[in-house]
């Protein structure tokens, strides 16, 4: 297949909470989404939440290889195993994007000065703006909680013994009211 996506530019801007990405093809087409979190995020998890959806767009283009770039030397760094990391949500950001670039035969990552990244920059700007300016043509993407959240999965108990959830159960299955009105 050939390389659709050729890089990524990302930025996240800090004095609100949103990010701008932008994904140029080998054709030159763009495509922006801006990123508004809402939940509280950190520098740097509004790198990596950048950086995730770059990658995942580049996933729905077809894209085998990716040039990155970046601003955030952290997660530059820590995305090429140069920087340790500690925090716990730090180690499940770089564990999603690793898993992530490994859907991409070939990538780079590469720090570029907040300058190079003007396009992106604007972006995250508007995604921060607290007035509704937002221009039809580029789609703001919500993010209502950060990307390493993992949907909580429930498991059904059914043993053998009945217990307080004996009744709730035959009702839920069976469709067997109890015959404790109480």
């Amino acid at each position: 297949m050939a390389t659709l996506c050729r890089r990524i530019v990302k930025h996240a801007w800090q004095w609100g909470s949103g990010a701008g990405v932008v994904v140029l093809t080998l054709e030159r087409d763009s495509v922006e989404c801006a990123l508004r979190f809402d939940f509280k995020a950190t520098n740097n998890q509004a790198e990596y939440e950048a950086l995730i959806a770059g990658l995942r767009v580049g996933t729905t283009l077809g894209a085998d290889e990716l040039e990155i770039f970046s601003n955030s030397q952290v997660v530059v760094n820590q995305v090429l195993d140069e920087y340790q990391i500690r925090d716990e949500s730090m180690i499940a950001y770089l564990k999603l994007a690793k898993e992530l670039l490994g859907r991409f035969k070939e990538y780079k990552i590469i720090q570029v000065p907040r300058e190079e990244n003007e396009q992106a920059d604007a972006l995250a700007k508007l995604a921060s703006a607290t007035i509704n300016i937002w221009p039809i043509t580029i789609p703001m993407v919500h993010l209502l909680q950060p990307s390493i959240i993992k949907q909580i999965e429930v498991g059904a108990v059914f043993g053998e013994t009945n217990s307080w959830m004996t009744p709730i159960k035959e009702y839920l299955v069976n469709d067997v009211l109890p015959s404790d009105p109480l």
